[in-house]
């Protein structure tokens, strides 16, 4: 059956956060390649208002909404076992995040999307492809150190930065770190699907909402007279996700359409494994899930 929809149907996409900005601009660009794309939102009045607003362009493609709240553990579990092993997802984009938030960036921007991605990963089309939205806060996020506790689980080390820029920036770390682990995992395995992790540059979205203080206005009046629009911001995660010179290859950071060093700490293979661990731990996924939550091809 799974082989069959496979042919016989469009290809289908998950896009996380897609009811505006870069997400947005994300499944119109997916859509406009073909796909189905399935949005991936906590609210469902703005995600339909977005699927509609889509429709009018005029695109090729569907969208349909799902709920999805990353910072429960349950919706991504729930939305994991809504989707079905006969229509595989040929691209997930891990887009969704979260700037200037009080309770911390790790769990939305990073957990909650490792465990989405886990859960997917064995229903990821033959030569699919997982992209997950970063950012070059990376570069400047304070360490990431994870050690055990004295009951034996893992930790970080002075738990989630004060500072909610230094706070961002460690979850924007945790994405590209998951980007490498889960691509040398994928490869140990000889699996068709890739990752991949972007930049989509500095771009003005509802993302400074978040932003505490006087600085939320003057980021916003800012990101309006100079950054990006959504849909330039979402070029480098549709070349991620589309591009024929793309197929077959893990990128580890992309930036401006083209491959890009991440931060030294980013491709340190030893901090990738400990955060796998570390994810694992906190969104309590069992030993027997993380070894058994594969593509089969």
């Amino acid at each position: 059956m799974a082989r069959q929809a496979e042919r016989s149907s469009p290809p289908l996409s998950v896009v996380t956060g897609a009811n505006s900005g870069v997400g947005l601009e994300v499944a119109a660009g997916l859509r406009s390649a073909g796909h189905d794309v399935i949005m991936a939102c906590r609210s469902a009045e703005r995600c339909a208002a977005a699927a509609a607003a889509l429709d009018a362009r005029g695109l090729p493609g569907s969208s349909q909404c799902r709920a999805l709240d990353l910072n429960d553990y349950q919706s991504v579990r729930r939305f994991a076992a809504s989707l079905s092993a006969d229509r595989p997802l040929v691209t997930l984009v891990n887009n969704a995040g979260v700037m200037g938030v009080p309770d911390g960036h790790m769990q939305p921007n990073h957990l909650g999307p490792f465990l989405l991605t886990r859960l997917l990963l064995p229903l990821m089309a033959a030569g699919g492809r997982v992209v997950t939205v970063a950012s070059e806060a990376h570069r400047r996020a304070p360490a990431l150190r994870i050690s055990a506790a004295a009951d034996g689980r893992r930790q970080l080390e002075g738990g989630d930065p004060a500072w909610w820029y230094a706070s961002y920036g460690q979850s924007k770390l945790a994405n590209v770190l998951m980007t490498q682990g889960l691509s040398q995992q994928l490869q140990q395995r000889r699996s068709g699907v890739t990752a991949s992790s972007v930049s989509p540059g500095r771009v003005a979205t509802n993302i400074f909402l978040g932003v505490p203080g006087l600085l939320q206005p003057a980021l916003r009046w800012l990101a309006a007279a100079a950054f990006q629009t959504p849909a330039q911001g979402a070029r480098t995660v549709l070349h991620a996700a589309l591009a024929p010179e793309l197929s077959g290859r893990h990128e580890l950071y992309l930036h401006n359409c083209k491959p890009c060093a991440a931060s030294a700490a980013a491709r340190d293979p030893q901090l990738a494994a400990e955060l796998w661990q570390f994810s694992c731990q906190e969104t309590g996924l069992s030993a027997a899930e993380d070894a058994a939550l594969w593509p089969p091809h």
